[in-house]
C-alpha cells in the first residue's frame, strides 16, 4: 500500500509525463487491437466450419496450357461420381454463382439480385449456417429457397416470408428458410441460394451440367479421416480420362481455408484476399505496438534518472534493491493498467467507426485469443522493461555519487537515443510506404488503359429464356436509345470491357500452330460500334462490321495475341478457326488494359456473335449525362415496365478494379499517420525532459550573450542527429520492402530518390515542429528565473 501511494504522489508530479505514457501507449494499443482484428479476421476465412480441416476444393489444370491454366471449377457430374466409386471421399457437394444478376420478383415489387447462388441440397450438411427459420432440409425441395437475414427485412420487412412465393427470373420459388448474414469470415458471400435441382429442370442446363467437359461447378469433398489426397486425386484423373477422353486435364485439391488467399485461379466465385496486405498490416500493428512501447520505456527511464537523489537517499536509510524494484514497477503497472482501461473503453465507442471505414462487421469477444495475448505480452515487456530497467540502472550506483549530482553519469542516455532512432526509422519507413502506395494506386487510376472510359454507361436487359426474346430486347433499346439527339454513340458486346474474365482454351487453330500448344486467350464479342465508342486504336487491318457476313466468322487479334501465337507477318488474311468458325484474321487492335494492371496483358480474340451481345454501352457528353440517363430509363420503363432500371459507369467499374487496394491505402495511411503522432507524443516527451533538465546549463549561456535561436538551436540539434541516423537505417529497409510488394503489379511505378527524400525531409520537419514548442518556451525564460531554481 505504501508503493502504491507513494507512486501515485510521484505521478502526480509529473502530470505532462504520465499523461504522455498513458496516451501514447492506450494510442498503440488501441491501434493494434484494431488491425490485429482486422488481420485476424482476414486469416480465418472459412475455419469456423466444422470439419474445415477436412474439406477440399477440386482444382482442374489445364497441364498443356502455356501458361498454366488453374480452374476453380469442375464438371457437376464429379461430385456424385467420386462419392460413389472413389473410396477415400465420404461426401460431395456442389455450388455455381449466377454469373449475372438475376430479377426478383414478390407480388409487385421487383428487385434487381446479385448474389444468388445454386448449390446442392446437402450444401447445409457441409458448412455450418445458422438457421433463424427453417433447417438443413430446407433446400430438399426442387423450387426451395433461402435467403439470408439482411434480404428477408428488406424484401419482407417483419413479415415471416417462410411460404411465400418469391418469381426468379422465370421460375417461382417457394421461402423454406432464413439465413443469419454471412459472417465477415466466410468466401460465401452469397445472399440467395436455390437447389441446383431446380436449374437441371432447364434441358439445355440440365445437358451442359452432366457433360464431363463443361467445368461450370465449384465441387467440395469431404475426404475420410486419414485419407491421403494423391490417390484420390490420382482417381478423379482416371475418372476425367475415362469420360472425357484426354489427359489434358489434371485434378488436384486445395483445402478450404486456404481458398481466400490463393489468386491462382483464372476466375473465382468466392471472396479473395491479398496475403501481402494483410502482412504489411499485421507488422504495422506491430510496429505501433513497438513505438508505443518505445515512448513509455524512453520517458519512464528519462523520468528515473531525475530521480537519483531521491534512490540515493533511500540506499543511505536501507532501502534495498527489492524495494526500489517494487516502487519502479508500481508507477510503470499503474500507468499501464490506465492505458489498457482507457484502450477497452475507446475500443467499445470506436468500434462501430472502424465498422463503417472497414465496410465489415467486427466483434471482440474471448475468441480472438491472439490479440490478447499479445496485447498482454506487449504490456507485460513494457511494464517489465520500463520498470526493471531504471531500477538496475540507480540501484546498482553508489549512494554517496547519488547524492553529489542531481543526475547520475550512465550511458542510459544513449540507451535512449538508440530507441528514438529506431522509433523514427519505423516511422520514415512507413512514409515511404504510404508515399509509394498513394503513387502506385494513383498511378493505376490514372494510366490510360488504352480506351476512353469517360462518360460511358452501360446497361443490360432482363435476362429472358428465350434467345429471340433476348435479341428483340437488345434490338429495342439499342435502337430507341441510340435516336435521342444527346446520345454521341452506342453499341454491344458480350461483357464489359473492365475486368474481363469470358477466358476461353482449346477450339483455336491457325496455320502453323504446334499441336500441343493451347494457348489461354481472353474473347470479346462486339459488332464495329465497340472499339469506335471506345477510342480504340488499330494496328494494322480493319474491325469487324456488322454487315459483312463473313465478319461472324472473322476475328481481330491483340497485338499480344500475334506475338504468343507466332504469327508471322502478313498477319492479315490469315486463316483462323475460333470455336469450330473457320475464317480471316482482319484486324489487329493496338494492346489495351481490359484487366487490372496487376496483370498483364493477355492475348485477346475479339469475334462479331451478336447473341452473346447482352451488354449495352451508352456515350453522352458530360454536360448531357443527367438528361441521357432520365431518357433512357423512360424508354427501359415502356420496355419492362416495373424492373429496375440498373446502370454502371465504365470509370466506375475501373476504379473499382482497385477497390481492395484502395481499402488497403485508407488503412495504412490512417495507422501509418497514428504511430507517427505517437512518435511525436514521445519526442514531445523527451524534449520537455531535455529542456528542463538542462535548465541551469540555458540559463548561464543567456547570460553569456547565446540568442534564442541559438538556444533552440542547441536543444534540438541532437534530436535531429538521431532523426537523420534513423533516415539513413530506414531508407535501405524500406526500399526492399516496398519492392517486394511493388512485385505484385505487371505494371508499377519504379522507386524514385524523392520518394526517400520526401521521407527524410518530412521526418526532419515533424521532429523539428514537435520539439520547437519546448525548446523556444526554453530559450524565451529568463534566465535569473532559471538560474534562481537552480
Amino acid at each position: 500500500m505504501n508503493h502504491l501511494k507513494i507512486a501515485i504522489r510521484n505521478l502526480k508530479s509529473s502530470r505532462l509525463f504520465t499523461l504522455l505514457n498513458i496516451v501514447g501507449l492506450a494510442g498503440g494499443m488501441l491501434s493494434a487491437v484494431f488491425i490485429l482484428l482486422w488481420v485476424q479476421n482476414e486469416m480465418s476465412f472459412d475455419t469456423y466450419h466444422k470439419n474445415s480441416a477436412d474439406i477440399y476444393r477440386v482444382t482442374n489444370t489445364l497441364s498443356k496450357q502455356d501458361p498454366p491454366w488453374i480452374w476453380s471449377n469442375s464438371p457437376y457430374v464429379l461430385g456424385e461420381a467420386a462419392k460413389n466409386l472413389i473410396p477415400g471421399v465420404e461426401k460431395t457437394t456442389s455450388f455455381s454463382a449466377f454469373w449475372r444478376p438475376v430479377v426478383v420478383k414478390i407480388d409487385h415489387k421487383v428487385f434487381d439480385e446479385k448474389r444468388v447462388a445454386r448449390v446442392d441440397a446437402n450444401w447445409f450438411d457441409f458448412f455450418d449456417y445458422a438457421f433463424i427459420r427453417g433447417d438443413k432440409s430446407s433446400l430438399a425441395d426442387i423450387n426451395s429457397l433461402v435467403f439470408t437475414e439482411s434480404k428477408a427485412k428488406a424484401w419482407f420487412g417483419n413479415e415471416d416470408p417462410v411460404g411465400k412465393i418469391i418469381r426468379i427470373d422465370t421460375t417461382d420459388f417457394v421461402v423454406r428458410g432464413v439465413l443469419k448474414d454471412n459472417p465477415a469470415n466466410s468466401s460465401f458471400q452469397y445472399d440467395v441460394l436455390i437447389p441446383v435441382a431446380s436449374s437441371m429442370q432447364n434441358s439445355a442446363f440440365r445437358a451442359n451440367s452432366t457433360n464431363w467437359r463443361n467445368f461450370n461447378f465449384q465441387v467440395f469433398m469431404q475426404l475420410k479421416p486419414g485419407t491421403s489426397l494423391k490417390p484420390v486425386a490420382d482417381q478423379i484423373n482416371r475418372l476425367y480420362q475415362e469420360n472425357r477422353k484426354d489427359s489434358s486435364i489434371v485434378a488436384s485439391f486445395i483445402p478450404l481455408t486456404d481458398i481466400h488467399f490463393d489468386t491462382s485461379f483464372q476466375s473465382d466465385a468466392l471472396i479473395k484476399g491479398n496475403v501481402k496486405t494483410v502482412t504489411m498490416m499485421g507488422i504495422i500493428g506491430v510496429l505501433i505496438l513497438v513505438i508505443a512501447s518505445i515512448n513509455f520505456v524512453n520517458l519512464t527511464t528519462a523520468l528515473a534518472s531525475k530521480r537519483s537523489r531521491e534512490v540515493g537517499l533511500k540506499k543511505m536509510l536501507g532501502a534495498g534493491r527489492g524495494r526500489l524494484f517494487g516502487q519502479f514497477l508500481t508507477e510503470s503497472a499503474i500507468q499501464i493498467l490506465a492505458a489498457v482501461m482507457i484502450t477497452v473503453l475507446l475500443f467499445r465507442f470506436c468500434l462501430p467507426l472502424f465498422n463503417d471505414f472497414t465496410e465489415k462487421h467486427f466483434v471482440l469477444n474471448g475468441g480472438n485469443g491472439i490479440i490478447w495475448l499479445l496485447l498482454s505480452g506487449c504490456g507485460v515487456a513494457t511494464f517489465l522493461l520500463a520498470g526493471i530497467y531504471p531500477s538496475i540502472l540507480l540501484s546498482a550506483l553508489k549512494p554517496a555519487e547519488i547524492v553529489k549530482a542531481s543526475t547520475p553519469k550512465s550511458s542510459n542516455s544513449r540507451f535512449r537515443q538508440g530507441l528514438v532512432v529506431i522509433q523514427f526509422a519505423i516511422s520514415i519507413i512507413l512514409m515511404i510506404g504510404t508515399l509509394s502506395i498513394d503513387r502506385q494506386l494513383d498511378f493505376m487510376k490514372k494510366q490510360n488503359p488504352g480506351y476512353n472510359r469517360e462518360h460511358v454507361f452501360t446497361i443490360t436487359p432482363p435476362v429472358a429464356n428465350d434467345m429471340k426474346q433476348r435479341a428483340n430486347a437488345r434490338a429495342y433499346l439499342k435502337e430507341n436509345i441510340g435516336q435521342l439527339a444527346v446520345v454521341k454513340g452506342i453499341a454491344t458486346a458480350n461483357e464489359s470491357i473492365v475486368n474481363m474474365g469470358n477466358s476461353h482454351s482449346g477450339s483455336l487453330n491457325w496455320q502453323g500452330k504446334p499441336d500441343d500448344f493451347i494457348p489461354t486467350v481472353t474473347t470479346l464479342s462486339a459488332g464495329n460500334e465497340f472499339p469506335k465508342l471506345l477510342g480504340m486504336k488499330l494496328a494494322a487491318g480493319r474491325w469487324l462490321e456488322n454487315d459483312r457476313k463473313m465478319d461472324s466468322a472473322n476475328v481481330v487479334l491483340n497485338e499480344t495475341a500475334v506475338k504468343t501465337f507466332g504469327l508471322k507477318a502478313p498477319v492479315i488474311g490469315q486463316s483462323f478457326e475460333f470455336q469450330g468458325r473457320k475464317g480471316q484474321i482482319v484486324g489487329v487492335v493496338k494492346d489495351f488494359h481490359f484487366n487490372s494492371f496487376h496483370e498483364e496483358i493477355a492475348p485477346l480474340v475479339m469475334d462479331n456473335y451478336p447473341d452473346f451481345q447482352e451488354q449495352i454501352f451508352v456515350k453522352a457528353e458530360e454536360a448531357n449525362m443527367a438528361t441521357v440517363l432520365a431518357q433512357t430509363e423512360k424508354i427501359w420503363q415502356n420496355r419492362f415496365p416495373g424492373t429496375p432500371f440498373k446502370y454502371q459507369f465504365l470509370d466506375e467499374q475501373y476504379n473499382n478494379l482497385y477497390k481492395d487496394e484502395q481499402q488497403a491505402v485508407k488503412l495504412f495511411n490512417f495507422f501509418a499517420s497514428v504511430a507517427i503522432l505517437i512518435s511525436c507524443l514521445g519526442l514531445f516527451g523527451l524534449a520537455t525532459f531535455t529542456a528542463q533538465n538542462r535548465t541551469r546549463e540555458i540559463g548561464i549561456r543567456k547570460v553569456l550573450g547565446a540568442t534564442v535561436y541559438g538556444i533552440v538551436a542547441l536543444l534540438s540539434a541532437d534530436f535531429l542527429k538521431l532523426v537523420l541516423i534513423a533516415s539513413v537505417v530506414a531508407i535501405p529497409v524500406a526500399h526492399y520492402f516496398m519492392e517486394q510488394w511493388l512485385a505484385g503489379f505487371a505494371y508499377h511505378i519504379e522507386m524514385q530518390w524523392w520518394i526517400f527524400a520526401d521521407a527524410g525531409i518530412l521526418a526532419l520537419f515533424i521532429a523539428l515542429a514537435t520539439i520547437s514548442f519546448q525548446s523556444i518556451k526554453a530559450a524565451l525564460t529568463n534566465p535569473v528565473d532559471s538560474l534562481r531554481s537552480e
